[in-house]
């Protein structure tokens, strides 16, 4: 498990609170948590257990559009049990905010 988030950023991160479901098809993992911030190509994302770097896994916004296969690029752990994993998006996305409402 890899301690904590890379020294240096190559995007900016915008802090957001998105709800996820995350699912890995390698151990049939699932949970249902918030993101921290956002990028167009990855997030930090607070979970109840552990997840492997290099994991393979979906992610998908509870409110939004966004559905993408992901990779978890590192798993730090928190106090109070909990983690926070940095989540690597395989396609690049700008929809992370809840999809809008049209009115008639």
């Amino acid at each position: 498990m890899a301690t904590g988030p890379p020294a240096r950023r190559t995007e900016i991160r915008t802090p957001m609170k998105v709800p996820v479901e995350l699912y890995s098809f390698e151990n049939a993992t699932y949970e249902l948590t918030y993101t921290v911030d956002v990028s167009p190509h990855g997030a930090r994302v607070l979970t109840k257990d552990p997840w492997q770097s290099n994991q393979h896994l979906t992610v998908r916004s509870v409110q939004g559009n966004l559905y993408s296969r992901a990779c978890v690029a590192y798993c730090q752990p928190l106090e109070g049990r909990s983690f926070a994993i940095g989540v690597e998006l395989c396609q690049a996305t700008k929809d992370w905010t809840p999809a809008k409402k049209h009115s008639p």
